[in-house]
């Protein structure tokens, strides 16, 4: 082949290939197609987003037939964009599908329901933080009639339906109606795709349980034994009878009757929500006489003359009452109106030598009158209570008395009850007063039975002001071993009884 030839050849082959091109570059055209992103990825490209959405509806039968629900869509994570391409292939729907498929859960139409400031307790006993919790929900009737269902578990329906109604009849005589009633914690509820990896709540029962305990697990059962009361069987299991009421609302009194065998639930309320319940209560109260002590610097020691017996009153006590999902959290007295007076016992009793062993059987009060018990001596969520707690209208102002003739074991603070002191009334008792704003005396001192020896206060671990009032056998228990109800703590009652 001469050179010629050979130059020809090299033409030809250079003029083919540019036709080539040329006729190539003309014959694609741009198309519309729809880019799929899965996190961010791109995984295909599909001619049709409508048909693909449809693909996902028809092939996720079960989760329709579960949830009960008309569609299923893509998931949250995955993007369909619309693109003009030169692009030329393109996936099929069941392609697509087959690469999400067990990557990323589908999502279905539901709402998303947010509580804040939800109360969850630490690791230090009596503290709390406070959380923000998030609800899936299939329907706003499922969340709002399991919250209804929740509130009366706190507030007999009777009693919610006259308050809603506005039917509250006027109290006339002793008798308590609601002021107030609402939820604490701001809720909010969005309507948007949820996806199906999550827990979708689909029924009010089960939202209610989790409301209420804030777990979706089987809560603790128990089988009544024949004779047992609620109150014993709160006792036994470490609640006290008004947590054991609001897990089991079908019963409205601790006198309800129990028959053997029949279950109950004993598992311990931690609601996700806060229900204020703000009431005025008008109630006749005995109002206890007091024993005041005269003495005769001539008469000795130990004899003693009953100068004027004592006589109990009565008085008619109204008071505005706010409730924290069941627990008294403020009591204020608003009025006393005196029905009949009280009588003081006076004893005159001889001063030559001074005893400060405890008096039997003349144990003074420790807080100013009228007083409201917020807390009794007992079991309280799975804790036990060593003592009672006292709130008077005084406030930090309200001062604390000696509960009978005592040394003062000790008077200091600590990180749970505050502001503390602890009474050696020399016959094997020690009493314990918590969460004061200022102590008087000290320890080693000697005081008197009534004897002012602090001011009530909210130092410590405190919701609110009030006396803790607690009473120990032979040896006083610390708060370290708080909880640990053992042989040395007895109930305040006993004292005055």
């Amino acid at each position: 082949m001469d050179k010629k030839t050979i130059f020809m050849t090299i033409v030809c082959l250079i003029l083919s290939t540019f036709v080539f091109f040329f006729e190539y570059n003309i014959t694609i055209e741009p198309v519309e197609l729809y880019r799929v992103y899965l996190a961010g990825d791109t995984i295909g490209y599909i001619k049709d987003k409508a048909v693909f959405e449809k693909y996902i509806d028809d092939e996720q039968v079960e989760l329709k037939e579960k949830y009960k629900v008309d569609r299923v869509y893509p998931p949250n994570d995955l993007d369909i964009v619309k693109e003009v391409t030169y692009i030329d292939k393109v996936s099929t729907e069941k392609e697509i599908y087959e690469k999400i498929k067990g990557i990323s859960p589908f999502t279905i139409n539901g709402y998303t329901v947010s509580i804040k400031d939800v109360e969850k307790e630490t690791d230090i006993e009596g503290s709390y933080e406070k959380e923000s919790v998030k609800i899936n929900i299939i329907s706003k009737d499922i969340f709002e009639k399991a919250m209804k269902d929740s509130v009366l578990a706190f507030v007999p329906e009777e009693v919610y339906n006259n308050y809603v109604n506005g039917k509250q009849e006027e109290l006339k005589g002793d008798g308590s109606i609601i002021e107030n009633l609402y939820i604490k914690n701001d809720i909010s509820i969005k309507e948007g795709r949820v996806s199906t990896s999550s827990k979708i709540f689909t029924t009010a029962t089960e939202l209610e349980q989790y409301l209420l305990f804030g777990t979706t697990e089987k809560q603790k059962k128990y089988k009544v034994k024949s004779g047992e009361t609620i109150s014993e069987i709160a006792e036994n299991n470490k609640l006290n009878v008004s947590e054991f009421l609001v897990a089991n609302p079908d019963f409205t009194s601790e006198n309800n009757l129990l028959y053997e065998g029949q279950e109950v639930n004993i598992g311990l309320i931690k609601p996700l929500f806060n229900l204020i319940e703000e009431n005025h209560t008008v109630t006749t109260e005995v109002k206890r006489y007091d024993t005041v002590v005269k003495y005769d610097e001539n008469m000795l020691a130990g004899y003693q003359n009953v100068e004027q017996e004592g006589a109990d009153g009565l008085s008619r006590i109204t008071r505005k009452v706010q409730k924290q999902n069941g627990d008294i959290k403020e009591a204020v007295i608003v009025k006393e109106e005196v029905l009949k007076p009280v009588q003081n016992r006076i004893v005159v009793k001889g001063k030559k030598v001074i005893s400060y062993i405890a008096i039997p059987g003349e144990w003074t009060w420790p807080t100013s009158k009228p007083y409201t018990i917020s807390s009794e001596y007992g079991w309280r969520g799975y804790k036990f209570h060593e003592g009672i707690d006292i709130i008077t209208n005084d406030r930090s102002t309200s001062p604390i008395y000696a509960a009978n003739n005592a040394t003062v074991e000790s008077s200091g603070y600590n990180s749970y009850n505050g502001h503390y002191i602890v009474l050696d009334h020399g016959n094997g008792l020690l009493t314990y007063y918590g969460h004061l704003s200022s102590r008087l005396v000290s320890a080693g001192q000697v005081v008197e039975s009534g004897q002012l020896i602090g001011y009530m206060g909210q130092s410590g671990y405190a919701t609110g002001v009030h006396l803790h009032f607690g009473v120990y056998r032979d040896r006083f228990i610390t708060r370290n071993n708080a909880g640990a109800h053992g042989p040395y703590d007895i109930s305040p009652w006993s004292l005055f009884s």
